[in-house]
């Protein structure tokens, strides 16, 4: 049996290091961004005309409710989109403007539906339109955002990582001779 045991040994310590390299250089590529902090928008109350700024940042929280309650079951919480029915996808917000995002959620192009007056408000629709250019850039205040895909993937990493380790410590556990 030490020639199986010692097989697996060896192709574990080949597939570790690769699979780590092939998440970093995954996960990088999300890092790199040059992107400030997103400008903030408003509308005037003019038919379609928008102007900036006049969200101040700290309604951020106004904002995320109502993404969340209104954009995220698509476009994800952290604005990476999703998968719809019928092989479509919502595509993700952070290569859009903010012109473009206030535009689709008037006009609702695709599967999107259409969000009026009636539903959502010029205020709110400034304040989600923040909120998702925000979205972008956001303020990491601990942890690593691991390419912002959400708590859920980054919450595996986190347990895949552990494990691991715990496997890895107890094969060299196993490994030592008394």
């Amino acid at each position: 049996m030490p020639g199986i045991r010692d097989r697996l040994r060896r192709a574990l310590r080949v597939a570790l290091p690769l699979l780590i390299a092939a998440f970093l250089f995954s996960a990088f590529p999300a890092f790199a961004t040059d992107e400030g902090v997103p400008e903030q928008i408003s509308d005037t109350g003019d038919a379609g005309h928008l102007e900036e700024p006049i969200v101040p940042r700290n309604d951020l929280s106004i904002g995320g409710e109502l993404y969340r309650s209104e954009c995220s079951a698509c476009h994800a919480a952290t604005a990476i989109g999703g998968a719809l029915s019928f092989r479509g996808n919502a595509p993700p917000l952070k290569e859009f403007t903010a012109l473009e995002i206030a535009a689709a959620i008037r006009g609702g192009p695709g599967e999107m539906p259409f969000f009026g007056p009636a539903r959502i408000t010029d205020e709110e629709l400034s304040q989600i339109v923040t909120y998702t250019l925000y979205l972008k850039n956001p303020d990491d205040l601990g942890g690593a955002p691991i390419g912002r895909v959400g708590p859920v993937m980054e919450g595996f990493v986190a347990w895949a990582v552990g494990m691991s380790a715990i496997v890895l410590g107890l094969m060299w556990i196993g490994d030592r001779r008394a």
